[in-house]
């Protein structure tokens, strides 16, 4: 019969039943689990010595026919192979020239991260990602967010929605003060402060998991962390000036969003050749920002922006494209972080008002966390939590 090893906890399981001697199974466990590992736009010499090295080991690599002789093109290169080819590939690599040796280390980089377990502390919290799937309660308290604005404008009601969340499994509550539907606007940081300052304080007091603060100005962000939160959920992943540095004086968490445009035009004619390459690169890229100013890495966690400048409708579906593929943002290294609940791809797909969205978004969302989400961002925090309990029994054995 087939048998699918889901990851290395598995592969030992079935390894120990079977009878294997223990010191056998470290030498067998990387030879089950097959990898997919692309770099773009390599030279030619690159490419040619990578495809020979990685068919002398029983791999392969994939390379354009205009890279050979007598042509002469750079190429993307798809190198594949397990994990004991890949790794013997890292080895060869160090004694080629730098661009090669750097690919090498990239590779080794990238085995390392995509079963890579992240502790982290928000809060009084200790995180163990990797272990289980956390819920992220969102908060609303905005007239005009797309689900529930309105709902929790005053300070009891904000209050009693998050102790209610808390009681229903939430792990994080996340409290926003500006709408970021596709076509708002965007309201000034005292209005915003108005708005979610108030009801920080009065949470710290009520409820015992950590607070999110989610906006993206730094000023909102310090006198909400000074109130009491715990962490930053950024939709600009750290683009406006001064946010890298207030997180890193206030030495907190922040997650960092992809999103192309702003909330007003992100959904003017978004443009992609391969969604979940261009996301995957511009994490990347932040990440390394915020290290460049001194933040500490192990404090980031990334989200694909789901809804945020993605296509959808029209035979179109990069929302679907990226929960498919989340996988491959695992090759970063970092949490990850997803929020789907009620969003209009989810209308789109299975029909009904935002009202009617959530059997979509539990379908959804338990195919992310099967995909590798560690956190899931939700408005329906008890129906929420009961799905990923049981996906979490399915796919990481709990």
């Amino acid at each position: 019969m087939l048998r699918i090893i889901k990851n290395k906890e598995d592969g030992i399981r079935i390894l120990k039943k079977i009878g294997v001697h223990e010191e056998a199974i470290d030498i067998m466990l990387p030879k089950i689990f097959h990898f997919n590992i692309k770099f773009k736009n390599i030279a030619p010499q690159d490419a040619i010595i990578l495809k020979q090295e990685m068919l002398s080991i029983g791999g392969d690599a994939a390379i354009s026919e205009e890279t050979l002789p007598p042509h002469s093109e750079n190429t993307d290169v798809l190198i594949m192979g397990n994990e004991k080819q890949l790794l013997k590939l890292v080895r060869k690599l160090q004694s080629q020239y730098t661009r090669l040796v750097l690919l090498g280390k990239k590779i080794e980089e990238i085995l390392g991260n995509v079963s890579k377990k992240v502790e982290m502390k928000i809060g009084n919290r200790r995180f163990s990602f990797g272990e289980k799937t956390y819920i992220m309660g969102i908060l609303n308290v905005t007239p005009d967010s797309f689900y529930d604005g309105g709902k929790y404008e005053s300070i009891e009601k904000a209050v009693e929605r998050a102790k209610e969340m808390e009681k229903e499994g939430a792990d994080i509550i996340d409290v926003g003060g500006e709408s970021t539907r596709p076509f708002s606007s965007p309201v000034s940081e005292e209005e915003e402060m108005r708005r979610v300052l108030p009801v920080i304080e009065a949470l710290k007091g009520e409820i015992e998991i950590p607070i999110s603060i989610d906006t993206y100005k730094p000023a909102v962000a310090e006198k909400a962390i000074e109130a009491g939160a715990d962490m930053i959920n950024d939709i600009k992943a750290l683009r406006s000036d001064g946010m890298v540095e207030i997180a890193k004086e206030y030495d907190v968490p922040v997650c960092i969003m992809h999103m192309k445009g702003e909330p007003k035009n992100m959904q003017v004619n978004p443009r992609y050749d391969d969604v979940v390459e261009e996301i995957y690169e511009f994490l990347e890229e932040r990440i390394k920002f915020s290290v460049s100013k001194g933040f500490d890495e192990d404090k980031i966690i990334i989200d694909p922006g789901i809804g945020f400048g993605k296509r959808t409708g029209g035979g179109i579906e990069d929302n679907c494209e990226i929960i498919s593929r989340l996988l491959e943002l695992k090759a970063l290294g970092k949490p990850l972080l997803i929020g789907i609940s009620r969003k209009t791809f989810i209308g789109n797909i299975a029909g009904g008002s935002v009202n009617e969205r959530l059997e979509g978004s539990l379908g959804a969302e338990a195919i992310a966390i099967a995909n590798g989400a560690d956190i899931i961002r939700c408005h329906d925090v008890m129906a929420t939590k009961k799905m990923a309990m049981v996906v979490d029994a399915i796919v990481r054995n709990l």
